[in-house]
């Protein structure tokens, strides 16, 4: 049977890190990793000096990049998405809808459908991440459009689902909203993994959302109540639960360096994620654009409505948003690589995805000593490289 083998200085598990490893690929899966004298000199080795090999990051909240945009472009505007993601070592990712309507939802689903039957030579997509509808009106609705934001509605939900072909694998709202606790019952006998955000849900109604089974806090402090010593609200329930993940943007504009490390310190790294929250600007210069029928201005590569100020998603690209976790943040590489891989794989149920072992797919990425992509391996195939 064709073989491949990665040889590397370094590989990042991520639960260990290894030294002068060959990673064994067999088709589309790890077969097994080896010290580098057992690598066996019949085999195609590709050799990088100076290298890290980790798995491929996972993206599960990603809206666009390089001005396609998942809720407004069709088939070929998610393979080019899905093939720019490359260069940032994404191998998987979920794309992400704004609050829309029905309508052009079913057109995303429809979109998502079609573009997960394709063989693409990018990044996986692993399913739809609806953000929205069913989110607070409020000032925690963000960069959302109130103007398509409604309550949970199953019979909208089924009829999404339908048109996906099954295809929707996540789901963001407010538990607060009329209907939520049903609606997240029912997501979840679906196997559709639920977040909660742009929510001004209280401690208690967030408690009743994870209870109801609620797993991810989206982007967290981002659109939701904030932290107070006597209503702590949607975060201080977070950090009373052992069986909730969150999200973090750490492109140090969201999110302040210092709440960064108090919630790494509170929490662990385990329940915590990296995602991009990036938006169709991500790779453009500076102007206006648009999102979610909502006019945007990105000025020194920070997007804001432009009606309001308020941020609108992120440019950020995974490759920085694991850096800056080391080099920002001050981060172990080996922590900050499992908040990108082994962490979404595990929330999202992805049972064979974001560890470098036997049997694992084999989606990995190379980098140099700067944490620069060099390479990017989806299921076995060089997809990407920077040379």
């Amino acid at each position: 049977m064709e073989q491949l083998v990665l040889k590397v200085d370094r590989a990042i598990t991520p639960t260990e890190e290894l030294r002068e490893i060959g990673i064994v690929i067999e088709k589309d899966k790890i077969k097994k990793l080896v010290r580098w004298n057992e690598i066996s000199q019949d085999k195609d080795v590709l050799y990088y000096p100076n290298s890290i090999a980790a798995p491929g990051f996972l993206d599960i909240h990603t809206h666009g990049y390089g001005g396609y945009d998942v809720t407004i472009n069709n088939v070929a505007g998610l393979v080019e998405i899905s093939k720019s993601l490359l260069k940032h070592g994404v191998t998987s990712f979920l794309p992400s809808t704004v609050t829309q309507s029905q309508e052009i939802l079913l057109q995303v689903c429809d979109a998502v459908k079609n573009v997960v039957k394709k063989e693409v030579k990018g990044a996986e997509i692993l399913g739809l991440h609806l953000e929205g509808p069913h989110i607070n009106t409020g000032k925690e609705a963000g960069a959302q459009n109130v103007n398509f934001a409604r309550n949970p509605n199953i019979k909208e939900l089924e009829e999404l689902t339908r048109k996906s072909d099954h295809n929707i694998k996540r789901i963001t709202l407010a538990p607060e909203l009329p209907g939520a606790v049903e609606y997240i019952k029912y997501a979840k006998e679906m196997g559709i993994v639920v977040s909660v955000g742009h929510t001004n849900a209280t401690y208690k109604e967030a408690i009743l959302g994870f209870d109801a089974g609620i797993t991810i806090c989206s982007h967290l402090f981002n659109g939701m109540r904030p932290f107070h010593h006597r209503e702590p609200g949607i975060i201080g329930a977070y950090l009373t639960r052992e069986d909730v993940y969150a999200e973090l943007i750490t492109d140090m504009v969201h999110l302040h360096p210092g709440t960064i490390t108090a919630v790494v310190k509170l929490k662990g790294i385990e329940r915590l994620i990296l995602i991009t929250d990036a938006i169709s600007e991500t790779g453009l210069p500076d102007g206006e654009y648009e999102l979610g029928g909502l006019e945007t201005v990105l000025k020194d590569g920070i997007s804001r409505i432009k009606a309001t100020g308020r941020l609108a998603g992120s440019t950020l690209t995974m490759d920085v948003a694991v850096k800056n976790m080391v080099t920002q943040i001050g981060l172990d590489l080996k922590d900050a690589i499992r908040m990108a891989t082994l962490n979404p794989a595990e929330v999202m149920k992805l049972s064979n995805y974001g560890r470098l072992a036997p049997d694992f797919v084999a989606d990995i990425v190379i980098l140099d000593s700067k944490l620069n992509i060099l390479t990017t391996i989806c299921k076995g195939t060089v997809l990407y490289s920077s040379k």
